[in-house]
């Protein structure tokens, strides 16, 4: 079972400017498009440059194409390569169109046509400045993380009730933005927007591994630490701060809040579970029928190679329980990535918690967007909203 290539950019340090051939640039991404198309991997894998050999191996760039199909539907064919000149870098775009959808192909090349970057991903189109309704605003700002980091943040300002609460919206996995964009949806967007409306403020900012292309090798360095800094951040605009987590930003939560006095959480498809079991159903669910045992494995086996530090249990049951402040607990029954076998765990175990609520949605996947059948990935793919019925439920929890 091969990995969706996802490889992000790597700019080299760089002492002089250079034009390159744009055409020759053209010509060459076409060539490296096709062995990816192809899956001439042998012929992929000589021109990675050292850098990118150091981050990937042959099996990892065998089957990319596929597992694209397999997101998106059958390649059709993609546009024409547009070229942006960075020093001594060429970058090659294009917007390669599937049977079910857009995805981007982005490569980097150096002044010698070997490749420093290699990108294949759902395409996302550019934000619309849609104008906010009256009563709302919308500020940027900086979150200022303990190492130095500038995470850029969006506030939405509520004006719709006197002194508003403000939610500190904490992401899930993965290197993502203030709006939590996921293939064509943008959950916490969403939120941000439906909580403004209903009396709520809120602030979003762009997670670490976004902003940085640095390796993190905890939890702590990844998620809580920003968002620690991320809540101090709110206090300034009021002090009346609530934190909503989703997926792995729910898991910690309670963590969090163990670290500062927080009016309340908000937990988005929390796992109950340590992530080693959540991973292994989510293994189980997306293999295909005729994948083998070893197969499955060795999928395992890479997550845990890439990723080590989420496999380390964060007893956030246990943190659940020793909290006293006012507890949210939100699942969409459709969600096949953290599952109601965990939401289960938490109706069992907060049972006796009286300042726990816990509300699950039969019609809501992951991001907690509404939709039918058996989900999958390719749901992901089409452009949906965060259910209203979700963010009633936050306000009602938030300004009882």
């Amino acid at each position: 079972m091969r990995r969706l290539l996802f490889l992000l950019l790597t700019l080299l340090p760089l002492n002089m400017l250079a034009q390159l051939d744009t055409q020759d640039a053209v010509r060459q991404a076409e060539r490296i498009f096709s062995f990816l198309q192809y899956d001439q991997t042998d012929s992929l894998y000589e021109r990675l440059a050292d850098d990118m050999r150091a981050m990937v191996d042959k099996d990892q760039l065998s089957g990319a194409m596929k597992q694209a199909e397999q997101l998106a539907g059958a390649y059709q064919e993609h546009g024409e390569w547009t070229v942006n000149l960075q020093d001594t870098l060429s970058i090659c775009s294009s917007v390669c169109r599937f049977e079910n959808g857009e995805l981007s192909a982005v490569i980097v090349f150096d002044r010698g046509w070997m490749i420093h970057g290699l990108h294949l991903m759902p395409r996302h189109d550019e934000v619309k400045h849609e104008p906010l309704p009256e009563g709302i605003v919308e500020l940027t700002d900086t979150v200022r993380a303990a190492d130095g980091l500038a995470l850029p943040c969006i506030i939405t300002l509520s004006g719709l009730a006197q002194h508003p609460p403000i939610v500190v919206m904490v992401h899930g996995s993965g290197p993502l933005d203030s709006d939590e964009t996921v293939m064509a949806n943008k959950p916490f967007r969403d939120l941000a927007r439906l909580l403004a409306l209903r009396g709520i403020s809120t602030l979003r900012y762009d997670k670490r591994t976004y902003v940085s292309h640095e390796p993190v090798a905890s939890v702590e360095v990844e998620t809580i630490n920003d968002a620690l800094a991320a809540i101090a951040l709110a206090r300034t605009y009021n002090n009346n701060v609530y934190l909503l987590g989703h997926s792995l930003g729910a898991m910690l939560a309670p963590a969090i809040a163990e670290q500062d006095s927080l009016q309340g959480i908000v937990m988005m498809a929390a796992p109950a579970r340590d992530m080693e079991q959540v991973v292994i159903d989510q293994v189980e669910s997306l293999s295909p029928p005729e994948a083998t045992k070893e197969q499955k494995a060795q999928a395992l086996a890479d997550l845990h190679s890439q990723m080590p530090h989420y496999f380390v249990p964060q007893h956030q049951v246990q943190r659940a329980l020793r909290l006293h402040i006012p507890i949210l607990l939100l699942q969409g029954e459709r969600d096949y990535q953290v599952t109601m076998k965990d939401f289960r765990i938490w109706q069992k175990k907060l049972r006796k918690k009286k300042n726990a609520t816990l509300i699950a949605y039969p019609a809501l996947n992951h991001l907690f967007i509404p939709g039918e059948g058996p989900p999958t990935p390719q749901e992901y793919m089409k452009k949906g909203s965060v259910s209203e019925q979700v963010a009633d439920d936050i306000a009602t929890f938030l300004r009882p």
